[in-house]
């Protein structure tokens, strides 16, 4: 008898314990990893639009400027390691458009366009597109490194025809700016750093950093973890630019949205909205601040491509 009552008094403290562990292993199991989790050959093409609407206030006149860009990207994974990727990268198309409402047309190169073939942008950029880089990229979507921009660039000013030394040298250099290693780099992690290194709930916060032409703190959330991985990302972004002829300063906000495969990680749809807002220095005309407003926009989406 006296054996019963003692049972019986260890059985709630049984429960609790069965219902701690219950309520610890649901908790465990709702976190989740958000990684890339690629295979190889995996074979991916991104498609990315921009349009970027500049405005300048020269004395109650507007300088108006738009820049519309179009690219298609093709990525193959091509190793893979415990926590990175190896992915051939190729550009597949590059279409730019430059207008001003004071100049008219200042750039219009596509290279998918077989009669502007004589044009010599046209012949640079499609170098561009007849070159493959190598990118290490980590499951957080963070880029380690990319490699072959040395040889792209070479193809770019040897298809342009340029055969003055110091023009090709001035050239190279200016190339490297937009298309060098690091450039590219920073400019790559824009369409795939989002992941954080910790398991996260729905709902929970997390914070990463662009650098480069353009950098960015960001503050992303976990909207959903259902069909898909839903994203969300409120950034505080700063935009220097220093060319020969003027150094553009400007700081602003930048909203991003992500829609990813929830097998593979990898991103079918991206938006990217900002407004930033500064001030031009033309370097002729240093006392003279121009007061500059940049409101873009750029969607990526992916399109996978079945073995």
């Amino acid at each position: 008898m006296h054996y019963k009552i003692h049972a019986h008094k260890m059985n709630p403290f049984v429960v609790k314990i069965t219902v701690c562990l219950l309520v610890i292993s649901n908790l465990v199991f709702s976190q989740n990893t958000l990684e890339y989790k690629l295979n190889i050959g995996d074979n991916l093409t991104i498609t990315q639009i921009s349009t970027q609407q500049i405005t300048q206030d020269l004395n109650g006149s507007k300088h108006e400027m738009s820049n519309n860009l179009e690219c298609d990207f093709n990525l193959i994974v091509t190793a893979k390691t415990d926590s990175s990727y190896l992915i051939n990268f190729k550009f597949k198309r590059f279409k730019l458009k430059t207008t001003s409402n004071i100049y008219g047309d200042l750039m219009n190169v596509d290279t998918h366009l077989e009669d502007k073939k004589d044009d010599l942008e046209s012949k640079m950029f499609s170098g561009l597109t007849s070159s493959v880089l190598k990118i290490e990229m980590l499951k957080t979507g963070k880029i380690l490194n990319v490699s072959g921009t040395q040889a792209m660039i070479k193809k770019m000013v040897e298809n342009a025809g340029i055969e003055d030394q110091f023009t090709k040298e001035l050239t190279i250099e200016a190339l490297k700016e937009e298309y060098g290693n690091e450039s590219l780099s920073r400019s790559f992690e824009q369409m795939t750093y989002f992941y954080p290194n910790k398991k996260v709930l729905v709902g929970d916060q997390w914070t990463n950093t662009y650098s480069g032409a353009i950098t960015a703190k960001n503050n992303w959330t976990l909207k959903e973890f259902n069909k898909s991985i839903v994203l969300d990302a409120m950034s505080n972004i700063s935009m220097v630019s220093e060319e020969e002829s003027h150094v553009m300063k400007l700081k602003g906000s930048q909203d991003t949205h992500v829609i990813a495969n929830k097998l593979s990680g990898f991103p079918e749809l991206i938006t990217v909205t900002s407004t930033t807002k500064g001030t031009t220095v033309m370097n002729q005309m240093e006392t003279v601040e121009i007061p500059t407003t940049i409101i873009s926009k750029t969607t990526y989406k992916t399109k996978k491509h079945v073995q």
